[in-house]
């Protein structure tokens, strides 16, 4: 005698097999729902901390933290700023600190000790003035950033 071949239907009655359906259906189901729910959270800590100013830590007045850089302006001409910036570079003891810029921009580049890249940006407003925009590491470091602005400042 031959062992009958037993099919899904005949195994299970009508109402578990619509049962496994419908689990399935619901797992796509939920597992989407999960997907948006996570990509929400994503984008919502992302705008809520860039979007940070100064809490507590004082780099003097026009200056701004946001999305990982502070920007400041300074009342000095370009090249005055540049050669401050990297005097203050290196009395942090930063190393390979490298200038590139002409006379409308610059960037200065630098590491710290412990490998974290330093990159300061500066940028001719007018004659007199000059924009300074720090960022320190991927995620910018609010305090070390107002240290180097002090030290540039201290400077001019």
């Amino acid at each position: 005698m031959q062992p009958k071949i037993v099919e899904k239907a005949e195994l299970y009655p009508r109402s578990v097999c619509h049962l496994d359906r419908l689990r399935r259906w619901r797992y796509g189901a939920g597992m989407k729902h999960k997907l948006e729910m996570l990509l929400v959270m994503i984008v919502a800590v992302t705008f809520v901390s860039c979007a940070s100013t100064f809490k507590g830590v004082d780099a003097g007045e026009g200056s701004v933290f946001l999305r990982g850089r502070l920007t400041a302006i300074l009342g000095s001409a370009l090249p005055k700023v540049e050669v401050a910036v990297h005097e203050a570079m290196e009395e942090l003891n930063f190393v390979a600190v490298e200038t590139v810029s002409d006379k409308l921009k610059g960037t200065v580049k630098a590491q710290m000790a412990d490998g974290t890249k330093v990159k300061v940006k500066i940028e001719a407003q007018d004659f007199e003035s000059t924009q300074v925009t720090i960022r320190v590491g991927s995620f910018g470091d609010q305090s070390i950033s107002v240290q180097i602005l002090k030290h540039v400042k201290r400077r001019l």
